[in-house]
């Protein structure tokens, strides 16, 4: 991106934005492209000869901060370059949270490619007995209600709202119709989307019923 001189940030931010399903990195990936615009509107490559000094100070303006205000935005959505940088390797809580957000990764690969895997290793179900390590996924519609209950982010009256909607309405197929039917504000579902699976629900076979009971 530091080669590109910023024209490229906006595509660097829009992939944060898609990785993280973060509408608030969209937003700025979007502010980005739109500043790339208007310094192409400044450079006016087809009179350049006319360019006024005025027009030459803005866009040399808008291109630093495309440039090094998109390269420092960059650096602090990576944990890891960060660290690079610093030469800190980051607390043991963030090493922490970032091995749990690879072990998700790894589930939904495994979810989303060999779907037995959702039975045999129980993803998504913190509720049931098992081994394998899915870094704290959620079904949201197979897991009892005191999983729903305690599902971080959210208070006692939102988590009650969740649990009753479900139990009425039937299961969600998205994060956006969980929050359109709970009424639920971004601020309380952004922490969720790492989260919850939503996939349909599942009948496990008895053996498991019976050990998660």
């Amino acid at each position: 991106m530091l080669l590109s001189f910023g024209c490229l940030t906006w595509l660097v931010i829009a992939a944060y934005a898609a990785w993280r399903r973060s509408w608030r990195l969209a937003v700025a990936g979007v502010g980005y492209l739109a500043l790339l615009i208007v310094e192409v509107g400044l450079l006016d490559v087809e009179n350049s000869d006319e360019i006024s000094d005025n027009k030459a100070v803005g866009f040399l303006g808008l291109a630093l901060i495309t440039w090094l205000v998109g390269a420092v935005h960059v650096v602090l959505l990576s944990r890891g370059l960060w660290a690079a940088i610093t030469g800190s390797p980051g607390s043991g809580r963030d090493r922490a949270d970032e091995e749990r957000r690879i072990r998700r990764e790894h589930a939904r690969y495994l979810l989303y490619h060999y779907p037995a895997a959702r039975d045999e290793l129980r993803l998504g179900r913190p509720d049931l007995p098992r081994t394998f390590d899915d870094g704290g996924l959620i079904d949201v519609n197979s897991v009892p209600e005191q999983v729903l209950a305690e599902l971080p982010g959210l208070t006692a009256d939102q988590s009650r709202q969740l649990v009753v909607d479900r139990w009425l309405r039937g299961p969600y197929a998205s994060m956006e119709e969980l929050a359109g039917r709970c009424l639920l504000p971004p601020s309380a579902t952004e922490p969720l989307r790492d989260l919850l699976l939503f996939l349909p629900p599942a009948s496990l076979p008895e053996e498991a019923r019976t050990a998660g009971s």
